[in-house]
């Protein structure tokens, strides 16, 4: 593809393949990305286990760096910094690129492209609040120190957070398990972040 065909799909609706061989009409991708800093799919950032800003930090950070990658370019090409919107950016760089910017621009841009493509599809990873497993007490496991929770809340058929009563959880340290109703120490430890989820479950 040509940086044209790939700014295209970053800032227009576009065709694209469905799963099923049909094409359909997609969002701009950059659009898509955005959206997903802040939707559905997003996990709470941060470490309290409260409820807080949710935010996919996964796609915040493909996000970040697409426009400091997209700045960085433009300083390059023209020794000014751009102030404006990145589409505006973009839009130029499709029109304005010489040869030589356009042959080096185009593997940038479709990384760019796969890049969000494989963030969009993505099974997302289950949530992991910093709180004390209910069971075991254990906040944190293994080498890496991670948090020994694991909350199952995406629902991969309809592409959306799943109703919490059909959540499951998980401790990766002790191996304890809740699904449903049982998660109501979970429920207790995001509306006050203080509680003992050990007396509550």
């Amino acid at each position: 593809m040509t940086l044209r065909d790939n700014i295209h799909q970053l800032i227009n609706e576009h065709m694209t393949m469905a799963d099923d061989g049909s094409f359909i009409k997609a969002p701009p991708l950059l659009a898509e990305l955005r959206a997903a800093v802040t939707s559905d799919f997003a996990v709470g950032r941060g470490g309290s286990g409260g409820a807080g800003m949710m935010i996919n930090s996964a796609a915040d950070k493909l996000e970040r760096e697409i426009k400091e990658q997209a700045l960085a370019e433009h300083f390059e090409m023209t020794g000014n910094e751009y102030q404006g919107n990145p589409t505006t950016l973009l839009q130029a760089w499709a029109v304005a690129a010489s040869s030589e910017w356009q042959a080096y621009l185009e593997p940038i841009t479709f990384g760019w492209i796969e890049g969000i493509r494989a963030l969009l599809v993505s099974k997302r990873p289950p949530w992991r609040p910093s709180i004390p497993c209910p069971s075991c007490g254990q906040r944190f496991y293994g080498p890496e120190r991670e948090p020994c929770l694991a909350v199952h809340y995406w629902d991969d058929d309809t592409e959306a957070i799943a109703p919490p009563a059909n959540w499951t959880a998980n401790c990766d340290g002790c191996g304890a398990e809740w699904n449903g109703d049982d998660l109501k120490w979970l429920r207790a430890a995001s509306n006050t972040p203080v509680a003992d989820v050990a007396r509550v479950s």
